[in-house]
Protein backbone atom coordinates (compact mmCIF):
# COMPACT_ATOMS: atom_id res chain seq x y z
CA UNK A 1 0.00 0.00 0.00
CA UNK A 2 0.76 3.38 -1.10
CA UNK A 3 -0.47 5.52 1.34
CA UNK A 4 -2.48 5.22 4.11
CA UNK A 5 -4.79 7.82 6.11
CA UNK A 6 -1.81 9.33 8.23
CA UNK A 7 0.97 8.97 5.99
CA UNK A 8 -0.29 10.38 2.04
CA UNK A 9 1.91 8.70 -0.58
CA UNK A 10 3.65 11.95 -1.04
CA UNK A 11 4.31 13.16 2.54
CA UNK A 12 7.43 13.89 3.74
CA UNK A 13 7.00 12.80 7.19
CA UNK A 14 10.07 11.21 6.90
CA UNK A 15 12.02 14.42 6.19
CA UNK A 16 11.83 15.92 9.42
CA UNK A 17 14.24 19.22 8.81
CA UNK A 18 15.29 22.19 10.86
CA UNK A 19 12.77 24.21 8.62
CA UNK A 20 9.39 21.81 10.01
CA UNK A 21 11.05 22.00 13.15
CA UNK A 22 11.20 25.38 13.35
CA UNK A 23 7.40 26.15 11.52
CA UNK A 24 6.69 23.59 14.51
CA UNK A 25 7.67 25.94 17.18
CA UNK A 26 6.23 28.79 15.77
CA UNK A 27 2.99 27.56 15.13
CA UNK A 28 2.83 25.73 19.22
CA UNK A 29 3.61 29.53 20.33
CA UNK A 30 0.93 31.67 17.91
CA UNK A 31 -1.23 29.09 19.36
CA UNK A 32 -0.85 29.47 23.04
CA UNK A 33 -0.78 33.45 22.25
CA UNK A 34 -3.72 33.61 20.03
CA UNK A 35 -5.35 31.48 22.61
CA UNK A 36 -4.82 33.78 24.98
CA UNK A 37 -7.41 35.81 22.87
CA UNK A 38 -10.72 35.78 23.89
CA UNK A 39 -14.16 37.12 25.24
CA UNK A 40 -15.65 36.39 28.31
CA UNK A 41 -19.34 36.56 27.89
CA UNK A 42 -20.54 35.85 30.60
CA UNK A 43 -19.04 33.72 33.92
CA UNK A 44 -19.63 30.28 32.29
CA UNK A 45 -19.34 31.62 28.67
CA UNK A 46 -16.23 31.99 27.16
CA UNK A 47 -15.20 32.82 23.89
CA UNK A 48 -11.61 32.21 22.32
CA UNK A 49 -11.83 31.57 18.42
CA UNK A 50 -8.41 32.30 17.45
CA UNK A 51 -6.40 29.56 18.69
CA UNK A 52 -7.42 26.62 16.83
CA UNK A 53 -5.22 28.30 13.05
CA UNK A 54 -2.01 28.07 14.62
CA UNK A 55 -3.08 24.15 14.20
CA UNK A 56 -4.75 24.44 11.27
CA UNK A 57 -2.37 25.69 9.23
CA UNK A 58 0.60 23.74 10.52
CA UNK A 59 -1.86 20.12 9.51
CA UNK A 60 -2.47 22.29 5.92
CA UNK A 61 1.02 23.22 5.47
CA UNK A 62 2.88 19.88 6.97
CA UNK A 63 -0.29 16.98 7.22
CA UNK A 64 -1.83 15.25 9.77
CA UNK A 65 0.88 13.94 12.13
CA UNK A 66 2.11 18.01 12.40
CA UNK A 67 -0.98 18.42 13.04
CA UNK A 68 -2.16 16.03 15.87
CA UNK A 69 1.57 17.26 17.11
CA UNK A 70 1.14 21.23 17.53
CA UNK A 71 -2.14 20.48 18.92
CA UNK A 72 -1.08 18.13 21.43
CA UNK A 73 2.32 20.64 22.01
CA UNK A 74 0.10 23.59 22.30
CA UNK A 75 -2.19 22.07 25.02
CA UNK A 76 0.56 20.91 26.95
CA UNK A 77 2.88 24.17 26.91
CA UNK A 78 -0.43 26.24 27.36
CA UNK A 79 -0.97 23.65 30.29
CA UNK A 80 2.79 24.86 31.83
CA UNK A 81 2.32 28.37 31.56
CA UNK A 82 -1.37 28.93 32.72
CA UNK A 83 -1.83 26.19 35.30
CA UNK A 84 -3.22 28.55 37.60
CA UNK A 85 -6.25 29.35 35.32
CA UNK A 86 -6.90 25.23 34.04
CA UNK A 87 -6.37 23.55 37.45
CA UNK A 88 -4.48 20.02 37.59
CA UNK A 89 -3.14 18.77 33.98
CA UNK A 90 -5.92 16.09 32.59
CA UNK A 91 -4.65 14.08 29.17
CA UNK A 92 -7.82 14.30 27.79
CA UNK A 93 -7.98 17.68 26.48
CA UNK A 94 -4.26 17.06 25.08
CA UNK A 95 -5.99 13.88 23.17
CA UNK A 96 -8.58 16.07 22.14
CA UNK A 97 -6.41 18.97 21.05
CA UNK A 98 -4.34 16.31 19.23
CA UNK A 99 -7.10 14.65 17.51
CA UNK A 100 -8.38 18.48 15.73
CA UNK A 101 -5.18 18.71 14.64
CA UNK A 102 -4.67 14.99 12.94
CA UNK A 103 -8.79 16.20 11.36
CA UNK A 104 -7.65 19.08 10.46
CA UNK A 105 -4.34 17.65 8.40
CA UNK A 106 -6.64 14.73 7.15
CA UNK A 107 -9.34 17.13 5.51
CA UNK A 108 -6.53 20.29 4.52
CA UNK A 109 -3.40 19.23 3.96
CA UNK A 110 -2.47 19.50 0.27
CA UNK A 111 -5.99 20.13 -0.87
CA UNK A 112 -7.92 23.50 -1.71
CA UNK A 113 -10.02 25.01 1.40
CA UNK A 114 -13.70 25.43 -0.29
CA UNK A 115 -16.61 26.12 2.32
CA UNK A 116 -17.84 22.58 2.02
CA UNK A 117 -14.53 21.54 3.07
CA UNK A 118 -14.11 24.52 5.59
CA UNK A 119 -17.80 23.06 7.32
CA UNK A 120 -16.74 19.82 7.66
CA UNK A 121 -13.28 20.23 8.77
CA UNK A 122 -14.92 22.56 11.81
CA UNK A 123 -18.15 21.06 12.83
CA UNK A 124 -16.98 17.83 13.73
CA UNK A 125 -14.28 19.06 16.09
CA UNK A 126 -16.29 21.14 17.39
CA UNK A 127 -19.71 18.41 17.88
CA UNK A 128 -17.31 15.52 18.56
CA UNK A 129 -14.30 17.07 20.22
CA UNK A 130 -15.06 20.23 22.39
CA UNK A 131 -19.03 19.26 22.91
CA UNK A 132 -18.00 15.30 23.25
CA UNK A 133 -14.87 14.66 24.66
CA UNK A 134 -14.31 18.02 26.50
CA UNK A 135 -17.81 17.50 28.42
CA UNK A 136 -16.84 13.60 29.22
CA UNK A 137 -13.36 15.01 30.40
CA UNK A 138 -15.16 17.51 32.60
CA UNK A 139 -17.76 14.53 33.66
CA UNK A 140 -14.05 12.37 34.38
CA UNK A 141 -12.46 15.53 36.18
CA UNK A 142 -15.24 17.54 38.42
CA UNK A 143 -18.08 14.68 37.89
CA UNK A 144 -20.29 17.77 36.88
CA UNK A 145 -23.14 15.93 34.88
CA UNK A 146 -22.82 16.49 30.77
CA UNK A 147 -26.62 17.56 30.59
CA UNK A 148 -25.72 20.23 32.71
CA UNK A 149 -22.87 21.68 30.97
CA UNK A 150 -24.27 21.06 27.52
CA UNK A 151 -26.39 24.64 27.25
CA UNK A 152 -24.08 26.37 27.82
CA UNK A 153 -21.31 24.67 25.67
CA UNK A 154 -24.14 24.88 22.82
CA UNK A 155 -23.97 28.53 23.14
CA UNK A 156 -20.31 28.97 23.03
CA UNK A 157 -19.71 26.81 19.95
CA UNK A 158 -23.20 27.96 18.07
CA UNK A 159 -21.13 31.47 18.39
CA UNK A 160 -17.95 30.01 17.59
CA UNK A 161 -18.94 27.54 14.45
CA UNK A 162 -19.66 30.00 11.93
CA UNK A 163 -16.65 31.91 12.98
CA UNK A 164 -13.85 29.52 12.93
CA UNK A 165 -15.48 28.80 9.27
CA UNK A 166 -14.72 32.33 8.01
CA UNK A 167 -11.69 32.50 9.63
CA UNK A 168 -10.00 28.84 8.07
CA UNK A 169 -11.24 30.10 4.51
CA UNK A 170 -9.98 33.65 5.09
CA UNK A 171 -6.93 31.98 6.42
CA UNK A 172 -6.16 29.40 3.14
CA UNK A 173 -7.48 32.54 0.62
CA UNK A 174 -4.69 34.43 2.29
CA UNK A 175 -2.07 32.02 1.92
CA UNK A 176 -2.92 31.53 -1.74
CA UNK A 177 -1.32 34.52 -2.33
CA UNK A 178 1.88 33.52 -1.27
CA UNK A 179 4.68 32.52 -3.59
CA UNK A 180 4.94 28.65 -3.16
CA UNK A 181 8.54 29.26 -2.58
CA UNK A 182 7.44 30.13 1.10
CA UNK A 183 4.91 27.01 1.30
CA UNK A 184 7.33 24.27 0.24
CA UNK A 185 7.85 22.42 3.30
Amino acid sequence: MKGSLLKPPDSSWSRVNTQRLVLLALMVAMNVVLGRFSIQLVPEVRLSILGFLPIALAAHLMGPLYGALTGAAGDIVNYLLFTHVYGAYFPGYTLTAALSGLWYGLLLYRRRVTWPRAILTILPVIVLGEMGLNSLWVWMMYRKTFWANLPMRLVTNAIECPLKILLLSGMTRLMGRMPKSYLKM
